[in-house]
């Protein structure tokens, strides 16, 4: 099978769908408006002069590639076109080869996108009449791309290599620290601001608990939080942008890893799903997301959403229950390998390809 993805490069998600269906035999190459390099797939570097962050009248310079994009896609001839983001590759996708291509929702796609306005609206409904089939990494999203498309939706989770993230990485060395943590981006909508505060009620509460917080991530709010930080006078190991070797070890240690999104934009825990292979407990926030890839009481606690005093007392409960503990990240491993393993997650979609190319579905 040839597959062309029109997709970031650099983009870690991007490269696992390379790898798994490289080392599976067939043939991909990647269209791309990042320059970046992926092993073993030939990349199509198309530079339009703008940035990820840039405004949305700056990034309509992609679409002014889309002959461009035709033209590549044209010489490659590929069975599978597949468009991942449905604002940015999906419209190029859209315009460079309608109703042929697939199109990957992602997140901030179809949470924050059409919500600036009515053209916003319009532009991705759109992308998705033009796409012959859409994939959603999550059930609760698909929900919400259903607002705009009566078509069916694929649901298309993130894997997760049980081999990297599993409990065997925690250190033998004795700790008797409590370390809780997480592994974001550190931006307003994933609530990093509301960890820092419910580390400050458990000192205040429980100055018995030697608590640890660690953060992993970098992001445009890092230096308001580290100032909080000082303010609260909560010691923070920030661990910055760190490898998915990394996040395995540091996950492996954690006691508990914590999730406090706000906004329901964060449209799947890969993190979540990441740090429950690893054996450990979760606590996440009522956003549809984050609950979709846990087990409420068996493998997480839920807090609601922007409430520091929730997530406090939820630390403070697992923290009393070290049995408790135990028996969810037991219960978290189990799940993940049962409904998020990588290459059952990735065979799923290798055979969501062969039915469309075998005009099965």
């Amino acid at each position: 099978m040839k597959i062309c993805f029109l997709a970031p490069a650099n983009n870690y998600h991007t490269k696992k769908w390379c790898e798994y269906f490289t080392s599976n035999g067939h043939e991909v190459e990647v269209i791309s408006f990042i320059k970046d390099n992926i092993k073993g797939v030939k990349v199509h570097y198309i530079d339009c002069n703008v940035d990820a962050k840039d405004t949305d009248i700056r990034k309509i310079r992609y679409l002014f590639k889309y002959r461009a994009v035709k033209r590549i896609i044209d010489k490659i001839n590929p069975d599978i076109i597949h468009s991942h983001y449905a604002t940015s590759y999906g419209m190029i996708g859209a315009l460079a080869a309608p109703n042929r291509f697939i199109c990957s929702v992602w997140g901030s796609d179809i949470y924050i996108f059409p919500q600036r306005s009515l053209l916003h609206k319009l532009y991705l409904k759109f992308v998705f009449k033009k796409a012959k089939y859409i994939f959603s990494t999550s059930s609760s999203m698909g929900k919400e791309i259903n607002k705009y498309t009566n078509k069916k939706i694929y649901v298309t989770p993130f894997g997760v290599k049980m081999d990297l993230f599993n409990p065997n990485k925690k250190s033998k060395e004795k700790n008797e620290q409590f370390v809780v943590g997480t592994a974001k981006s550190i931006e307003k909508r994933y609530g990093i601001n509301n960890l820092i505060e419910a580390i400050y009620l458990i000192n205040k509460k429980r100055p018995d608990i030697n608590i640890v917080l660690k953060i992993a991530g970098i992001g445009s709010k890092e230096e308001e939080y580290k100032k909080l930080a000082l303010e609260k006078k909560i010691d923070i190991k920030w661990l910055g942008f760190i490898t998915q070797n990394d996040v395995a070890y540091e996950f492996a240690n954690m006691n508990i890893a914590i999730f406090p999104s706000i906004e329901d934009s964060d449209s799947f825990g890969v993190a979540t799903i990441e740090a429950e292979a690893c054996g450990i407990p979760v606590i996440v926030t009522n956003t549809p997301g984050l609950m979709e890839t846990t087990i409420p009481e068996k493998t997480s606690i839920i807090v609601n959403k922007n409430n520091a005093s929730e997530l406090a007392d939820a630390i403070i409960k697992l923290y009393d229950n070290p049995k408790k503990r135990k028996e969810m990240g037991i219960n978290g491993r189990k799940y993940v390998l049962e409904k998020y393993e990588y290459y059952k997650c990735f065979k799923n979609i290798e055979n969501i390809y062969y039915n469309i190319l075998n005009n099965n579905i």
